[in-house]
């Protein structure tokens, strides 16, 4: 009796990564637009903690190119961005596993705080400010849900 040990359900990650994506493109009060998630890039970081060999560097580059293009920021910015964060975690990925989600939350915190500083900072020609900081503290407070959720997404459909 042979073992299909093919992956399967990529559909799968592709559906969260694009619900990730409308996640991103909700618009938000004033009030709430500086603490917007980074609900892609947590979903990316999930899926390279929990399949590394599905979603690597290449995978997270298109992906940020995709978001580039939405969002209608300049080209690459993201698509870089993504890649490098991608790569800390796939780089560390058996350590971050090992964690529980809290302190999952508090290592993947200055992950998302680099993508801002990298497209905000550096590219916009802004001044620090406090306001840097809210997307990478609203992202890391909901990690813990966005883990369980993409972990029962994962056992559910047998994504492998």
């Amino acid at each position: 009796m042979a073992t299909n040990k093919a992956p399967h359900g990529g559909i799968m990650i592709i559906l969260s990564i694009m619900f990730a994506m409308l996640l991103m493109m909700i618009p938000l009060p004033d009030v709430l637009r500086f603490a917007r998630p980074e609900w892609v890039l947590m979903a990316l970081i999930y899926w390279a903690m929990a399949l590394p060999h599905r979603a690597g560097v290449g995978f997270s580059w298109v992906i940020g190119l995709l978001m580039d293009i939405i969002t209608g920021g300049i080209l690459g910015v993201l698509a870089f961005s993504y890649a490098l964060v991608n790569y800390l975690v796939l780089r560390f990925y058996l350590q971050l596993r090992q964690y529980p989600a809290w302190q999952q939350a508090l290592s993947i915190m200055p992950l998302i705080l680099v993508v801002h500083i990298i497209a905000v900072l550096m590219l916009s020609g802004a001044t620090a400010s406090w306001h840097i900081w809210m997307p990478a503290i609203s992202s890391m407070m909901l990690w813990p849900f966005v883990y369980l959720l993409l972990r029962a997404v994962r056992r559910t459909f047998h994504v492998s």
